[in-house]
């Protein structure tokens, strides 16, 4: 009986343990649970944080304007105004006074905004130097309070400066149409303050709508081709000159509307103009990033892959960032995606050029000129820039073996560059003549019909891991 006792005392302990052990175990999953929920929490709201507001001027982007629209206008009961603001002249204080002190002046514009629109704080950064307020419509004595508190001093560093502002207003109402179409009558309305000299504000009226009936219509395309996913990329492979084997490829922005014929400089012109080439900018890398996962991951072999942006990133302080993130969420190396961008025909923005090279390469990316010789100064260019490669623009390969101008332009292209240590490609080469040219001058790469025309992502697929291709 004893020892029955003794057994049965040795189980309970045991049970009892093993009850201690499932309790503690049960204790670290919540506690793990707990701060998994927590940190999960935190990163979206740093997420949301990154997505939605500025840091420099702590208010929200174009982004969140898009999203939330709608429930702002519920907010407001339909009757409000929208302010488009943009600050004259603003280039003039990065180059006069440095990047340290422009930012220190968006930061407390963008704090005045916020100021004045107080309760709701419905502020937007859109561009380097624009911003959109929507407001209950109250008089129109508000329009002139704005352009009041923003131009009185900036007292920065020791120093204090004066701003002029220009605005336009467009009244939203029950009946109004779309979203981007509200905003495109703000921006007209702007862009006729800008027109009669700046410094004021100009409310919109339905004139200006009919004076720029083709850029209106372009504007609701380009919105709409975003919206529907019209946009898509195609690949074009490019080639070792010494090899002919494919090395490299290029990411390349299509649209497909049976409705109108429309080429891509065409639209850029047009995006760059009303501020959409953002959007299609970071529709392009993150495809093209997108891309460059898949293609490694059906074993595609290439060294890498040029990724086309606007010129007009270099005024905008946040593609870099957004260059950075991206890349890291499609688990991309950027030692193998080559930027490359087309030189900017103002000479007053080559320090914003070389800025934006210096942080784009401090990543880990290649930087390249596009379209090199077609700018205005690529001597210059090259000696305030530290660049990888240069691309050749393909209106000097046209016709080379017919123009001995055109081969000595090329040819001293090509030592121009040999004298900064860069890299060189050539595209628009659509003949076994012009690309014997090329490799007599040892060029690096070669792009053009004579080898590969671009393909959707699939085909590139198929030609480049077919083994019977």
């Amino acid at each position: 009986m004893k020892i029955l006792t003794n057994l049965l005392s040795s189980l309970i302990e045991i049970i009892n343990g093993y009850i201690t052990l499932i309790l503690a175990i049960g204790a670290v999953v919540i506690i793990a649970l707990i701060v998994f929920n927590i940190v999960r929490f935190i990163s979206l709201r740093q997420m949301r944080q990154l997505l939605y507001y500025d840091d420099l001027t702590g208010v929200k982007k174009s982004a969140y304007l898009e999203k939330k629209f709608n429930d702002i206008l519920v907010e407001l009961d339909r009757d409000a105004t929208l302010f488009y603001i943009n600050i004259d002249n603003f280039k003039n204080y990065n180059d006069l006074f440095g990047y340290q002190t422009a930012n220190r002046i968006l930061a407390e514009f963008g704090k005045r905004l916020l100021e004045l629109s107080q309760p709701y704080h419905h502020v937007f950064r859109v561009h380097s130097d624009r911003f959109i307020m929507i407001y209950p419509e109250k008089n129109d004595q508000f329009g002139h309070q704005i352009l009041k508190r923003l131009k009185e001093p900036y007292d920065v560093e020791e120093q204090s400066f004066s701003l002029t502002v220009s605005m336009g207003s467009y009244k939203i109402s029950e009946t109004n149409p779309r979203f981007y179409e509200i905003l495109l009558r703000g921006e007209l309305a702007l862009e006729r303050a800008k027109s009669v000299g700046k410094d004021q504000w100009i409310a919109y009226s339905e004139g200006m709508k009919e004076k720029h009936h083709n850029a209106f219509d372009m504007y609701t395309f380009i919105k709409d081709a975003l919206k529907n996913e019209q946009f898509f990329l195609e690949f074009q492979p490019i080639v070792s000159s010494k090899t002919k084997q494919m090395v490299g490829l290029e990411s390349l922005i299509r649209f497909e509307d049976k409705r109108r014929l429309i080429f891509p400089s065409e639209l850029i012109s047009y995006a760059e103009k009303f501020n959409l080439i953002e959007e299609i900018d970071r529709y392009v890398v993150e495809k093209s990033f997108e891309a460059y996962q898949i293609f490694k991951q059906k074993g595609l072999k290439f060294s890498f892959l040029a990724v086309n942006v606007s010129s007009s990133e270099i005024n905008d302080d946040t593609f870099v960032e957004y260059l950075a993130t991206t890349a890291k969420y499609y688990d991309v190396d950027p030692k193998s995606i080559v930027i490359e961008f087309t030189e900017t025909a103002d000479p007053n923005k080559l320090e914003n050029e070389s800025r934006f090279i210096e942080q784009v390469r401090s990543l880990g990316f290649k930087v390249a000129i596009d379209d090199f010789g077609s700018g205005y100064s690529s001597m210059l260019r090259l000696s305030k820039n530290t660049l990888d490669r240069i691309k050749i623009d393909k209106s000097f390969v046209n016709d080379i073996m017919q123009s001995s101008s055109n081969q000595n332009l090329v040819e001293a292209m090509v030592g121009l560059a040999r004298a900064f240590n860069l890299e060189v490609i050539v595209e628009g080469v659509e003949t076994e003549e012009d690309y014997l040219f090329m490799k007599s001058l040892n060029i690096e790469y070669v792009q053009g019909y004579y080898f590969y025309k671009p393909h959707p992502l699939n085909e590139i697929i198929d030609m480049f891991t077919n083994k019977n291709n």
